[in-house]
Formats: structure tokens, sequence, C-alpha cells
């Protein structure tokens, strides 16, 4: 599974270089710029991610990010804080997150559809919050794991 990760990593570099290359080949440097700043900031959070929670759970959000990535979903970190219920959130949680996000009907065409994800533990609970604009409102959904 890792392999399979490293592997859709790297191929999602190489997109991002040939992106880049093809703007520089069109004569549009100040769109390679803005292509080059937005892969920084998604890098940037990925690191985030891989700091903020031990190594195993950061690996199942990370990827869990790319399934949602290949739905249309672009599936942004807001508070991650999870260090003793590991366990129960890869036995339960991701299994409940990628129940929820299955849901969600993305519009073809849609330029970009975001979702936030807070993953914040409690002394007895992991609360998952997941939030999105549907039309005119903002949706909530969360998901509470009792241990």
């Amino acid at each position: 599974k890792i392999v399979e990760t490293l592997s859709r990593q790297r191929h999602d570099y190489a997109n991002h270089l040939q992106v880049i290359k093809g703007y520089l080949e069109l004569g549009l440097p100040e769109r390679a710029l803005e292509y080059v700043d937005a892969a920084t900031r998604e890098l940037a959070e990925e690191s985030r991610l891989f700091k903020s929670v031990p190594p195993v759970l950061a690996l199942a959000l990370y990827e869990l990010q790319l399934w949602t990535r290949d739905r249309g979903i672009s599936l942004r970190m807001g508070e991650v804080g999870v260090a003793d219920a590991v366990d129960l959130m890869l036995s339960v949680g991701m299994t409940s997150l990628r129940q929820l996000l299955e849901k969600l009907e993305v519009s073809v065409g849609e330029e970009e559809f975001e979702v936030c994800l807070d993953l914040v533990e409690g002394l007895d609970e992991i609360n998952i919050r997941l939030r999105w604009s549907d039309e005119s409102e903002q949706v909530e959904r969360e998901i509470v794991l009792t241990r």
C-alpha cells in the first residue's frame, strides 16, 4: 500500500512539473508562478498533516486525500489532533469518514469542491467534523467515536 501511495505521489509531482513546463513553453510565466505557489501551499499542508499525527494515521489521511481528489473533492485539513486513539481512528473513523464522503454529490465540471476536515481528540471520544459549502449554505457533519 505504501508503494502504491509513493507511486501516486511521484505521478502527481511529475504532472506538476509538466504543467509548469507547459505554461513556460506557452510564454505564460505568471501562470507558472501561480501554479508553483498553489503546489507549494499543497505541499505545506501535506507537511503539516505528517507532523500533526502519528505516521500511520498521517498516511491513512493522506491516502484519503488522494481518494477524494480522484472524486473531485479537495479535502483540506483543519484542526487535526489525534495522539492516543489512533487505533480507533484507523479501525472505525476512517471507514466512517469514507462512507460520509462517498455520499457527497459533486457536480461534474465543478472547479473545486472543498471539504474541511477537523479531528479533535477528547478524553473519551474523537470528534470528526466535515464542513463544506452547499449552494448558499455552510454544511457541517460530525461523527463522534467513543472509546
